[in-house]
């Protein structure tokens, strides 16, 4: 039987090669791929969002690997939690998984057992877990050393560590939500509206829409642009709403940055508000 794979994503660049060796010797024939390592610096909601958008196109079984961990070395938990949908996240318990949990759900979730899972002569460091817990033990489990029981005791999913992921709202003609995350080089956004959400208010291809996203109290961009199927329809360096490859809504500007032309950063407390108009 084919071993699942590994993919990984980190805050920290491309120094996770130590990360993948590790999973190499434990079994040299694990497949290991890089899926992003530009996640911003700390910014646990990224990495969560992130994770959310790439899972469902991964062969079932895979095993992730997410560290962006401001917390290393402190109480918050290293964990290995089990998708309703058929996949293993190894990563700290704090935030990532919510975007996960809220969109895939999670069936069960493992502590990591340090006294088991931890690569023998690292006792003595407490800031390189990607490498000594989460590598190591996504290698194990991938290679069948271990299985999903052997990564350490259950505990509640219900005491997962989560942040508050803002509501969604659509009526006729409208819909609001936040920006969740950047789609990177481009610097598209995307936010938090299904398409089927954003389907009922409808608002068809072709419409003018009023956007406004706001960020702590303070509006960053308020404009009418084009709701369209692609980035084409907008004239260059133009704005364009339009349905995202992730299932949400997105917007962009044709053959330029939105988000550093217009400072916008991402998050769940990024506001957006989308409304039709006749611009």
């Amino acid at each position: 039987m084919k071993k699942p794979c590994i993919a990984m994503q980190t805050d920290f660049g491309v120094v996770s090669g130590a990360m993948i060796g590790v999973c190499k010797t434990i079994d040299p024939e694990l497949e290991i791929f890089d899926i992003s390592h530009s996640i911003p610096k700390f910014n646990v909601e990224k990495a969560s969002s992130h994770l959310r958008g790439v899972i469902p196109f991964w062969p079932k079984g895979t095993v992730f690997v997410s560290v962006v961990d401001p917390g290393v070395g402190t109480a918050r938990r290293a964990c290995v939690a089990r998708t309703t949908n058929g996949y293993y996240i190894v990563t700290p318990d704090n935030g990532t998984l919510t975007g996960v949990l809220k969109e895939f759900g999670i069936d069960e979730v493992r502590q990591i057992d340090e006294t088991v899972n931890r690569l023998k002569g690292t006792e003595k460091t407490s800031i390189f877990h990607g490498r000594d817990l989460f590598a190591y033990c996504a290698g194990k489990l991938a290679a069948g050393v271990i299985d999903y029981p052997g990564v350490g005791p259950s505990y509640p999913v219900s005491e997962i560590v989560t942040f508050t992921i803002p509501a969604v709202s659509v009526g006729k003609n409208e819909a609001h939500g936040c920006v969740t995350e950047l789609m990177e080089p481009f610097g598209n956004l995307e936010t938090n509206i299904r398409i089927e959400d954003f389907e009922k208010t409808g608002i068809q291809h072709g419409d003018s829409v009023h956007v406004s996203i706001r960020h702590a109290g303070k509006t960053m961009f308020e404009k009418c642009i084009l709701y369209h199927r692609s980035f084409g329809y907008a004239p260059e360096n133009g704005e364009i709403l339009y349905n995202s490859s992730s299932g949400f809504m997105g917007i962009a500007m044709n053959q330029q940055d939105f988000a550093r032309t217009y400072g916008i950063e991402g998050g769940s407390e990024w506001m957006l508000d989308i409304i039709k108009e006749n611009c």
